[in-house]
């Protein structure tokens, strides 16, 4: 991956750095905006209390009584990714948790993935956290698991002959750690493709999974004790991110139709599902109570804390003389809607328009309208029907008014739904 000084000055770097898809690292490029100031830290706050970490002295002292289930979502570009980061470098510690982030869009081919997945990456992401850290843990809950699993002699020879692994599941001790981590190398290959090991072992994770979820379980019992006594955490803590790209089903599966399956897992989960799926989830039977949706930014006046936030976003990956008029800067902020991604697409459309030289406000005006006018030639009849209603007239649980959250047609603030700013210029008013 390509290095760069920033504030970018070479105007294709601009172009480049400004992509709605480019993931640097926030942190160590001294990229990160710390927006708590401009949105507020309830949501932190909501979590860390749901966690039992005590706001006095910034521990866990007690686990929680239930195994926490916290459903985390926000609009497309919020600030999901980064926030959870954010928890995890925070809860990870030997005071708090011992925190895994497993990034979905990472580690595994997305558009494969089927939800019997799931349960087999949270063993293979805590094996590896553990081999990492160096913790002796023991071996029977894990063997009973790669007994159930791995052991079919298709899988075993299709492991050594096409991903050249070998387990050891056919020695006396049967498989150790080292064993697991050896497939969680080879994991992200296995069920990407259609193959014998993948196949055996979804259809195993089916037909059987809550016992499969007991003995994972079990083994969990094993690990959080080797991590207590280690000394590297109160308890265990999973946050899963990464599943913008997933298919509905793989939600519909785990959260609408078999949520007694997630909560049947022993251990602590932050799992971030798009906005869409998260009002889809919030109205079924399976409901689950500790539900996050990260704010967004109310935008203010030209001069206000959070026009600023933004406008230092932009202004620590490229540099504002170099690439913008007076005025054109402020005008890309106000178009954002208070949106993070939306804010990158408007500035980097402006550096394109203007091909790299110095934009001025006119050419910034019709960038911004002409990713207004896209936007609303995707929109069918029944989106008009529900963008002319009153704010409060729009039903979440409405399957267009979900697809317009998630297509960030429709932006949510404190409750209340509005309509995209780059959309109003060709939208009627809605009804008084």
């Amino acid at each position: 991956m390509a290095t760069y000084t920033y504030p970018v000055t070479n105007p294709f770097q601009a172009r480049t750095v400004t992509e709605p898809d480019f993931e640097p690292n926030l942190f160590k490029e001294n990229l990160y905006v710390n927006l708590d100031e401009v949105r507020g830290e309830d949501f932190i706050q909501d979590i860390r209390f749901t966690l039992n970490i005590d706001q006095t002295d910034d521990r866990l002292h007690e686990p929680t009584d239930d195994y926490v289930k916290i459903i985390f979502s926000g609009h497309r570009g919020c600030g999901k990714t980064t926030e959870l980061k954010r928890l995890h470098d925070k809860f990870n510690h030997p005071d708090r948790y011992f925190s895994i982030f497993l990034s979905i869009e990472e580690e595994m081919e997305y558009g494969s993935f089927q939800p019997e997945d799931f349960f087999v990456w949270i063993i293979l992401k805590l094996v590896e956290a553990v081999h990492q850290q160096d913790i002796s843990v023991g071996t029977t809950a894990l063997n009973d698991l790669a007994k159930q699993l791995l052991s079919d002699k298709v899988i075993e020879q299709e492991l050594k002959n096409s991903f050249q692994t070998e387990l050891g599941l056919d020695t006396d001790a049967g498989i150790n750690i080292l064993g697991w981590f050896k497939f969680k190398a080879i994991a992200k290959a296995v069920f990407a493709g259609t193959n014998e090991t993948s196949t055996k072992i979804r259809e195993e994770v089916r037909r059987n999974t809550l016992d499969v979820i007991d003995k994972i379980n079990s083994a969990l019992v094993d690990i959080r004790s080797a991590i207590q006594k280690s000394g590297k955490g109160g308890d265990i803590l999973f946050i899963v991110d990464g599943s913008e790209k997933l298919k509905f089903e793989v939600y519909e599966y785990l959260f609408i139709e078999n949520p007694n399956l997630l909560k049947a897992l022993s251990v602590n989960l932050i799992v971030a599902v798009p906005i869409n799926s998260f009002y889809q989830i919030e109205k079924t039977p399976g409901y689950f109570p500790n539900q996050i949706i990260v704010p967004m930014v109310k935008l203010g006046a030209v001069d206000s804390r959070a026009n600023e936030c933004f406008k230092e976003v932009v202004r620590r990956r490229v540099d504002e003389n170099t690439f913008f008029d007076a005025g054109v800067l402020d005008e890309c902020v106000q178009c954002s809607g208070g949106c993070m991604r939306q804010l990158l697409i408007i500035v980097n459309s402006v550096i394109r328009k203007a091909r790299g030289n110095k934009a001025s406000l006119e050419t910034a005006k019709t960038a911004i309208h002409e990713l207004g006018r896209r936007m609303f030639d995707l929109l069918d009849s029944e989106h008009m029907k529900a963008l002319v209603l009153r704010p409060d007239d729009r039903k979440l649980g409405d399957v267009k008014v979900r697809e317009m959250l998630f297509q960030l047609v429709l932006l949510k603030y404190n409750g209340k739904t509005d309509i995209n700013p780059l959309l109003k210029p060709f939208v009627p008013q809605p009804q008084s």
